[in-house]
């Protein structure tokens, strides 16, 4: 109504553009939430993920609405380095963006935004086929990304408020592991933390600027979601306790993560549930490292 009142009101305001500003209000009207904010009436208008695949394939309409979308590399001549493509600047993008240190907002529909968006993102990246072009951009941004300072979300200090990391770290860990497994490791691991959790910052350099920023009093924010980050820090714990199987040294690394980082004893003991199973499978012998994990992690439930 307001926004309504705003057009007729607007001196500058054609005729045809208010009727077209009316005819756009109705059809907003005619859901029972926001469409630009909803994940499930968002095909209903015009956006951005809709747009760029419509313009590409403006000449083969018919032809594209029986085969599903492909992604491609396309050249770009003009003001591009040697290999680059719309494909791995758009890939590029998205991994600069979702590892972005950001503070969690509050309110519990914003906050619901912020993790709904970010599952979104990375369910079309997963859609991505990886070559050996796009491997070395996930290798460059997590580089980036663990040595980024108070910018980055997997930086060494992050402020006790930003929004985790643990949905984008399993995406990145399941995509590097294959090609770089130490450095899947090391990213997996530093996204483990949950600062909003503990009564303050890790302590570390306190001569560094951006440290400040990461010192705060001991107070529980209102975080709606909360759950939901516990889950997906247990899924990405989950995650590396698979991938570790056989390797000790690997194994008592994220054993110490879990102990110093999850907080949630319904959490661990899943988590000692889901070593237990991996250990013994039974198509190879039981894994003794893998036991002694979860023997581990069932005591520490047991004793908290």
């Amino acid at each position: 109504g307001a926004l309504w009142m705003c057009i007729v009101l607007n001196p500058h305001c054609k005729l045809e553009q208010k009727s077209s500003w009316l005819k756009q209000l109705k059809k907003w009207n005619s859901v029972d939430v926001c469409p630009w904010e909803d994940g499930n009436h968002g095909n209903e208008l015009p956006n951005l993920t809709n747009a760029l695949p419509q313009g590409a394939n403006a000449n083969q309409e018919n032809l594209g609405q029986c085969k599903s979308l492909e992604y491609q590399h396309l050249p770009a001549h003009k003001f591009l380095e040697e290999g680059e493509s719309y494909l791995t600047l758009a890939v590029e993008v998205a991994l600069i963006g979702l590892g972005q240190q950001r503070i969690m907002p509050d309110g519990l529909y914003a906050q619901e935004k912020v993790c709904r968006n970010e599952e979104q993102l990375i369910s079309k990246l997963q859609e991505i086929e990886l070559d050996d072009t796009l491997v070395k951009i996930f290798r460059k941004q997590a580089v980036f990304l663990l040595e980024g300072g108070p910018y980055s979300g997997l930086g060494e200090v992050i402020h006790r408020e930003s929004v985790p990391m643990h949905t984008f770290a399993k995406y990145l860990f399941t995509s590097l592991l294959p090609h770089d497994a130490e450095l899947a490791y090391k990213t997996a691991l530093r996204a483990m933390r949950l600062l909003v959790l503990e009564s303050t910052a890790p302590s570390g350099d306190l001569s560094r600027p951006h440290h400040i920023a990461s010192v705060v009093p001991n107070r529980y924010p209102r975080w709606f979601t909360l759950s939901h980050i516990e889950s997906q820090q247990c899924e990405l714990a989950s995650t590396m306790l698979t991938a570790a199987k056989g390797d000790v040294r690997r194994l008592e690394t994220v054993l110490e993560s879990i102990q110093k980082n999850i907080h949630s004893s319904s959490h661990i003991f899943k988590l000692a549930q889901d070593a237990f199973k991996i250990a013994t499978l039974m198509d190879s012998l039981p894994d003794i490292t893998l036991l002694k994990v979860s023997l581990e992690l069932g005591l520490q439930v047991f004793l908290s």
